[in-house]
């Protein structure tokens, strides 16, 4: 499954700057593992694809590369559902609105 913005995710490993992350020193840990937040931006940083989460009970952003993060829901707006996503790829619909 391909990310796209409003998946909410979760963070594979302990993640810490390489010096990219906007007012982070350079080894310094910008995500834990297991922390959960919501893609709002897909971007691209040299020639590489950069997915920004947005983590709102710490209200900070961060770039991540794809094989930091795993997909955990995934919101449908023309069925207007949340749909969990399991490791094996397979969907449940969770709720509608």
């Amino acid at each position: 499954m391909e990310f796209r913005e409003n998946q909410k995710v979760r963070v594979l490993g302990c993640t810490k700057s390489d010096g990219t992350c906007a007012g982070c020193n350079r080894g310094k840990v910008v995500a834990e593992e297991g922390e959960e937040g919501f893609v709002c931006q897909i971007t691209e940083f040299l020639f590489e694809p950069v997915v920004v989460v947005h983590f709102l009970e710490t209200n900070k952003k961060v770039g991540f590369r794809k094989h930091e993060l795993e997909i955990i829901e995934d919101y449908d707006p023309d069925e207007m559902v949340w749909i969990k996503v399991k490791k094996d790829g397979s969907q449940n619909t969770v709720s509608t609105s």
